[in-house]
């Protein structure tokens, strides 16, 4: 696999600390879980996701330009994330999807909630969230299709996401026995 990142990945155990948290009685939890879900289920940067119309998620499948790249994306949003984001645009009465104009919301969101999940928060960004999902995939389905997840023209750039510490080999050992 690639060399490492700054960034890291959640371990499994992480991540489902990290959506238990959310206290979805209260607004803001509430708006950050649907965020934090829809980036993990797409892996989408958060530059992307603040680019999502809120007229885009009428549909399951919308194409988005990249701020990084420029390039055309097709996005696709699964039963769950569809309905986050659908839940999203039913309280958004603005022409997109995420109400804060600054990434620097979420970035500072990301690592609120870690501390609260009792999550070491160093290394952690938003983009944690699409290198943990781009794990899973290519655990699950191989290179190919994560560096296709994540809109990558080189396969190299999508090893750079990939972690294979011992905790993540152990890890996907025990995705692969639940399947």
């Amino acid at each position: 696999m690639g060399r490492s990142t700054r960034t890291r990945i959640f371990t499994d155990e992480e991540l489902k600390k990290f959506f238990a948290v959310f206290n979805l009685s209260k607004e803001s939890d509430w708006y950050y879980y649907h965020v934090f879900r829809i980036q993990y289920l797409t892996a989408l940067r958060i530059s992307d996701m603040m680019r999502i119309r809120t007229e885009d998620v009428r549909f399951k499948h919308f194409i988005i330009r990249e701020k990084k790249t420029k390039r055309k994306r097709q996005v696709y949003l699964c039963d769950e994330a569809y309905q986050l984001a659908q839940n999203l645009a039913r309280v958004s009465d603005q022409e997109f999807l995420l109400t804060k104009k600054d990434d620097s919301s979420y970035r500072r969101a990301i690592k609120i909630y870690c501390k609260r999940a009792k999550i070491n928060s160093e290394r952690i960004s938003t983009h944690s969230l699409r290198k943990t999902i781009a794990n899973k995939v290519a655990i699950l389905k191989g290179y190919k299709v994560a560096s296709k997840l994540l809109n990558h023209k080189r396969m190299e750039t999508t090893e750079y996401y990939l972690d294979n510490s011992q905790e993540s080999l152990e890890s996907a050992i025990n995705v692969l026995s639940e399947s």
